[in-house]
């Protein structure tokens, strides 16, 4: 056995352990070794604080081993069987939670609540839905920041949105990506879908765990996720209509006036307080409680910005497209043609390379274009220089583009 229980394996697992490996898994690992350390040597031996007291305990245990062979399967089943979660990461891949986060504590507290309740064998599973902009990502984004007590083990998210097609990734592509975030190796991940999901299921059996799947649009998406253990939390977040799931189903209201003038506030700053203070009445009444066209029309409105007064009734159902069309109204020109040119092709993210393709432009201005148009929220930033529309702006600027011919 001494192939298989090497020094070297003795020594990672027992360091792994006293690192305080997958928190509530790292604590059991750690009963069972102090255990079998105090049967391997035959006397009371507790586990040393100390990385080189662990080295020294190893090696007295290996010189045990080359004597006892059945001792030595016992530690290869433990180590074996340690090894993963001893390697899976703590999970701090959620995004940071919005600073100008208002109210909805309602919402976060039947959600803690799911995650709280007695387990008797129902998966903990909640269903967060909501209107376009209504906040549904940020109360998900709070939900981690305020629970990572709950969850020592991990927090994992995924965002689904920008996905090539209208119905988003195929489960297959959904568990690949998160079993990413759980830090497996690509190489080493299944090519089958049922073993991708069995993958997931080992590195979360027994964990504290949230995991957070945004932009959900399929049931198919999730269902493979759904946990079997008490101490996981699968938290699906749909834009729209909620899904057929089984599930804590928990819908974001919009904002009352009050949390709306506070968002406002929040985001204009005190020291435009006065032109808050003019422009609020209309604001309110285009925005209707959503968050995102509160924090969208807060920051035109700290900029300086004061759109031609439409009447209420055009902006009444749908703030969000109201709020891109306002954004439009204060940009540039030849940036709005180049977001509804942009808008039109569907792409899942774009480059100023494929924006300068869509509108004739070169690269370095339609650079310049696409970066002042996120600085107005008609798009969002993403890494490598990268950009992306939100559905209902994306709407907006198509049809603004077939209606007045970009």
């Amino acid at each position: 056995m001494l192939e298989v229980v090497a020094l070297s394996a003795l020594t990672t697992f027992l360091l792994g352990v006293g690192n305080g490996a997958a928190g509530e898994v790292g604590k059991n690992l750690a009963l069972s070794a102090g255990a079998l350390v105090r049967r391997t040597l035959g006397r009371e031996t507790p586990l040393p604080a100390g990385a080189e007291d662990r080295r020294e305990l190893a090696g007295r245990l290996y010189a045990r081993l080359a004597h006892d062979p059945g001792r030595a399967d016992e530690w290869a089943l433990l180590v074996e069987s340690g090894q993963e979660r001893i390697d899976a990461p703590s999970g701090a891949g959620m995004p940071p939670a919005p600073r100008a986060f208002t109210n909805h504590r309602k919402v976060l507290k039947r959600l803690l609540g799911e995650a709280n309740r007695p387990w008797e064998g129902r998966p903990r599973v909640a269903l967060l839905s909501g209107p376009p902009g209504s906040g549904t990502t940020s109360v998900a984004l709070r939900l981690g920041a305020e629970s990572r007590d709950r969850f020592p083990d991990g927090q994992f998210y995924v965002d689904l949105r920008g996905s090539a097609g209208e119905s988003g990734p195929e489960p297959a592509a959904v568990l690949l990506r998160l079993l990413g975030e759980m830090g497996v190796d690509p190489d080493r991940t299944p090519t089958a879908e049922a073993e991708r999901e069995r993958l997931y299921r080992q590195l979360t059996v027994d964990r504290r765990i949230l995991v957070v799947i945004d932009h959900a649009t399929s049931l198919a998406q999730i269902r493979g996720l759904v946990p079997a253990t008490p101490d996981v939390l699968l938290l699906v977040v749909v834009s729209g209509p909620p899904l057929l799931l089984e599930a804590e189903r928990v819908s974001v209201p919009p904002l009352s006036d009050r949390y709306a003038k506070q968002m406002v506030r929040k985001v204009a700053g005190p020291e435009n307080a006065a032109r808050v203070k003019a422009e609020l009445p209309g604001l309110l009444d285009r925005c209707r409680g959503n968050p995102f066209a509160l924090h969208v029309e807060a920051r035109l409105l700290a900029a300086g910005g004061a759109a031609p007064d439409r009447g209420a009734g055009a902006w009444r159902h749908h703030p969000v497209r109201a709020t891109a069309e306002h954004a439009s109204l204060l940009l540039d020109p030849g940036t709005v043609r180049l977001c509804r040119l942009t808008a039109l092709g569907g792409w899942p993210s774009v480059s100023a390379g494929i924006a300068a393709a869509a509108a004739g432009l070169d690269e370095e201005r339609a650079a310049r274009m696409l970066a002042e148009a996120a600085d107005a929220d008609l798009l969002e930033r993403l890494p490598d220089l990268r950009y992306r529309f939100r559905p209902e702006v994306r709407r907006q600027l198509a049809d603004a583009a077939s209606a007045y011919g970009t």
